[in-house]
């Protein structure tokens, strides 16, 4: 992002008394920057810390540590400061402070509040410049977001229809499949019984043949026996009549 803004203030406008109040303050928070600008920001924090709890009420010194947390990576702890910046009335550059909290919320992605903090830095200060450029690049990089979204949205969408799609097919062919198994099933079921039925008429065709070959064997018996009967009726009938041989 363009410019992060640093602090450098020195209590000109107090009183004297004043100044030797808060000369420790002013020490201590130039130790501060300078260490800031030599780009040694974890001892810059340890300075602008040391000040900003020794003197919790002064936005200026939130502004400068919020700066440090945010060179650090920390962009939690660097909101906080910054809210804690906004909070004194009597800080006026609050302009450079919007403008800060729009760089963190520009390095989370967070592009709708970031937009939100850059104007509320061009209305403290519309001749801010770096605040102005950092508007118009994160409003193109919200709707390339937004789009990004919802070309993503749409491919979500797109598979889960896809996978829908997919899972009724296989759920069709599982049908399919099933019911051929049963067709199967139910062919091989009726091929049986058919084959069952068949066998059984031919049992039935065997054993009727048998039946009949036993009735003819029987009737044929019956009628040799019958004939032999009258044969041997006949027979008596001719001894009776010739008489008895002696």
């Amino acid at each position: 992002m363009k410019n992060l803004f640093i602090l450098l203030f020195i209590l000109i406008s107090f009183s004297l008394f004043a100044e030797v109040l808060n000369y420790d303050k002013v020490i201590t928070n130039l130790k501060g920057i300078k260490e800031f600008e030599k780009e040694n920001f974890t001892e810059s924090e340890k300075e602008f810390s040391k000040n900003s709890i020794n003197h919790p009420r002064d936005g200026r010194l939130h502004f400068n540590l919020g700066n440090s947390h945010y060179k650090n990576g920390k962009l939690e702890d660097a909101e906080n400061d910054y809210n804690l910046a906004l909070k004194d009335k009597d800080f006026t550059n609050k302009s450079s402070v919007y403008h800060n909290l729009g760089n963190v919320k520009f390095q989370q992605q967070d592009y709708k509040n970031a937009i939100n903090h850059y104007r509320n830095s061009l209305i403290e200060n519309p001749e801010n410049n770096d605040a102005r450029f950092n508007y118009e690049l994160t409003a193109r990089m919200l709707e390339r977001q937004q789009q990004q979204q919802q070309q993503q949205q749409e491919n979500q969408q797109d598979q889960k229809n896809q996978e829908k799609n997919e899972e009724q097919q296989n759920q069709q062919q599982d049908q399919k499949e099933k019911q051929e198994q049963q067709d199967k099933k139910q062919e091989q079921k009726e091929e049986q019984k058919e084959n069952q039925e068949q066998k059984k008429q031919q049992q039935m065709k065997k054993d009727q043949k048998k039946e009949d070959a036993e009735k003819m064997l029987n009737a044929l018996l019956a009628k040799e026996k019958e004939e032999m009967k009258k044969e041997k009726m006949k027979m008596n009938v001719d001894k009776a009549k010739k008489g008895k041989y002696w």
